[in-house]
């Protein structure tokens, strides 16, 4: 058994029990070379242009975020998508070569590159981000350095899957706005196939009470996928905005005093601890704030998940709502939910395992196996984590005698 996930920012390989563990190469150069520019500015803090320095002085806050990670067709190699402040990209991880340990395949300052996922041909598919609330899928050249999208328009659009059929399965959010076409909320998320022979596209599963996230096929049709609570993120409280002004006119004379003292002392009214900022949240060597964790679209706060949680075994910081489901197709074209499969769930992956088909998933703090024995679920717990968000097993080829099977999935398009 072998797939791959995330540990706050490592890249973790599993197989047979056995658990490795590496860095990203490019943000720990950049976390290195932003502390070196930190320390070699301090001494302009003493300095006498220190009011003048203050305008022009650049901020060495590092923000970075494993978005996906992958195992590939080459057994040595994973594929990992990124941000580091204004910079996306994705990058081959070398597991075996200590000199070549990492490959740029590609980057942007214009765009995120965000989910991820490759089958055993090498076809890769994934989610580009495109604005600040909208992406699109896109299938990426097997030799790096290219990506061509495949949708369009403004819906966040994530989790590509390739079936068996040649297909694309993804979760797709529509984006409501108002008349001065000003973001509002985001419309729960649906189930599309998108045809990759005609273009054709299909809504497969979608509910207005509910948001249905990563879609997984098996070799019978099922579908698994995470079924959410479906509102994302509502228009602020007007009420609560106006009874909050007083709290940010102390919040704005505060970090004026702060401005002050920090101009005429060269430092900060109250130190930060050297805390550096990861996933866009205030975070310490590279550890995320477990009180802010954007996870599907949605942030939660993982301190209070946790609380409760904790009645549970293996209780994580995953809204206990948020349930792995599998859903049977019916002859008329519908779908039908079949069973609940486990709750709290981050993220998950398929993995045959001989000839047994095995769910993995994650709420955070444990990562499972889960399989049916006599009609019934088994689950077991594999390990901990510290802050697990991302797992992923390596997808399967397409069926014998699909068309375009010799050809690269690039090159269809």
């Amino acid at each position: 058994m072998r797939f791959v996930y995330t540990d706050g920012e490592n890249l973790c390989v599993y197989q047979d029990g056995k658990k490795s563990v590496f860095q990203s190469n490019y943000i720990s150069k950049y976390r290195e070379s932003a502390l070196n520019t930190a320390k070699n500015r301090e001494w302009k803090k003493k300095s006498e242009q220190m009011l003048d320095d203050f305008y022009f002085e650049q901020d060495e806050t590092v923000y970075a975020e494993i978005h996906g990670i992958s195992l590939t067709e080459e057994e040595n190699k994973i594929a990992y998508t990124f941000t580091v402040n204004q910079t996306s990209g994705v990058y081959y991880k070398y597991l075996d070569d200590e000199k070549q340990t990492e490959v740029h395949v590609i980057s942007s300052n214009e765009v995120a590159f965000v989910s991820y996922f490759v089958n055993q041909d090498g076809d890769a598919v994934g989610s580009v981000r495109t604005g600040e609330y909208s992406s699109n899928i896109a299938v990426f050249n097997r030799s790096g350095g290219d990506y061509k999208t495949l949708t369009d328009g403004g819906s966040l659009d994530e989790n590509p899957f390739l079936d068996f059929e040649g297909n694309i399965l993804y979760n797709s959010y529509g984006v409501g706005r108002d008349a001065d076409n000003q973001f509002v909320t985001y419309l729960p998320s649906e189930i599309l196939r998108l045809d990759i022979r005609t273009m054709q596209l299909e809504t497969l599963i979608t509910d207005e009470n509910f948001s249905f996230v990563k879609p997984i096929t098996d070799s019978d049709g099922n579908i698994y996928c995470i079924r959410k609570p479906g509102a994302e993120r509502k228009r602020e409280n007007v009420f609560l905005q106006i009874i909050s002004i007083p709290v940010r006119i102390v919040e704005a004379i505060v970090g004026f005093v702060s401005t002050f003292v920090k101009i005429f002392t060269g430092k900060p009214m109250v130190s930060d601890g050297g805390n550096v900022k990861g996933n866009g949240y205030a975070a310490k060597n590279g550890k995320k704030d477990r009180a802010k964790i954007f996870v599907n679209n949605q942030m939660i706060n993982a301190e209070e998940e946790l609380k409760r949680n904790q009645k549970s075994e293996y209780g994580g910081f995953i809204p206990q709502e948020w349930t792995l489901i599998k859903v049977r197709p019916c002859g008329d074209g519908s779908y039908q939910i079949l069973e609940e499969i486990a709750q709290g769930v981050a993220d998950y992956c398929v993995l045959q395992d001989g000839e047994k088909t095995k769910l993995l998933y994650t709420n955070g703090k444990f990562v499972f196996e889960c399989f049916q024995e006599n009609g019934k679920w088994t689950k077991n717990k594999l390990f901990n984590a510290d802050c697990c968000l991302k797992i992923n097993a390596l997808g399967k080829s397409q069926k014998e005698n699909m068309p375009f099977e010799e050809k690269e999935l690039f090159a269809r398009f």
